[in-house]
């Protein structure tokens, strides 16, 4: 396990943190810029293939919009990130391969996390509220992912309460695989995973139904990011006011190669 901050910020699997494992999972976004595509060539696909022989790794899924490349990784536990990292990442040589082609940007980790040995300049966010996580029928081709940036405006009492309502109305959507609110200090995120892209799409509308006054006295949202084959046009339906306007303030990344995920 590397735990220098040279390191463990090259490596998006190095896990430099103790994971509660009676708690949720946990997911590390890697943010990163390609420098060389040449070097990076099958690099997405072959960590997704590699990952298939740890049980423990969830999800790990590529998206990226022009050089902007992004890593989801979800893991059951600390063991399978430690396993992952010492027998996928360093054992065959991927973290090399990402030093060779892209530049570390970011890392952020989502979940019950003390903070990283060794100084390293990784994010960690707590998880606030129960978990909500549908567990997975089966591998699918692709995913469809949401990331919402938000501040806290009132206290945490609030903000929690709108994830609950949130998680309730997700429970009665089986297309919304997880959704999770996330705090560090004043900041939050928001983040949430769909079947397919009518689910991704069906929380927009209630996102715009929802009573944005109460909102406004929960959080304040700072940006918005989408993941997977998004379809702008909403089905079935004429799209309802501001939602073209809610299309184009996002930032959205494609994936790469297919989705694993258990």
């Amino acid at each position: 396990m590397l735990t220098a901050q040279s390191k463990d910020n090259g490596s998006p699997t190095s896990v430099a943190h103790k994971l509660d494992q009676t708690d949720s999972v946990v997911v590390r976004r890697d943010e990163l810029v390609v420098i060389d595509n040449a070097a990076l060539g099958t690099l997405c696909e072959d960590v997704q293939i590699a990952s298939r022989r740890n049980a423990g790794v969830l999800e790990v899924e590529w998206f990226r919009n022009g050089a902007d490349l992004t890593l989801f990784q979800t893991f059951a536990n600390r063991a399978a990130a430690a396993a992952q990292h010492e027998e996928t990442w360093t054992g065959q040589g991927f973290t090399a391969r990402v030093a060779s082609s892209c530049r570390h940007v970011r890392t952020v980790v989502y979940g019950s996390v003390s903070a990283p040995h060794g100084g390293a300049s990784i994010e960690t966010y707590e998880p606030l509220g129960a978990p909500f996580r549908r567990p997975r029928a089966g591998p699918a081709h692709e995913r469809f992912r949401i990331r919402c940036d938000m501040e806290l405006v009132g206290d945490r009492a609030a903000a929690r309460a709108f994830i609950l309502g949130r998680q309730d109305l997700a429970r009665d959507d089986a297309g919304v695989l997880d959704v999770q609110l996330y705090a560090s200090g004043r900041k939050a995120t928001l983040l949430a995973t769909y079947a397919d892209a009518a689910a991704q799409q069906r929380s927009y509308m209630r996102w715009m139904e929802t009573d944005q006054v109460a909102v406004g006295e929960a959080i304040r949202v700072t940006g918005m990011y989408t993941y997977g084959r998004v379809e702008l046009e909403p089905r079935g339906a004429p799209p309802p006011p501001g939602w073209t306007e809610l299309m184009l303030a996002m930032h959205h990344q494609e994936p790469v190669g297919r989705c694993f995920q258990r």
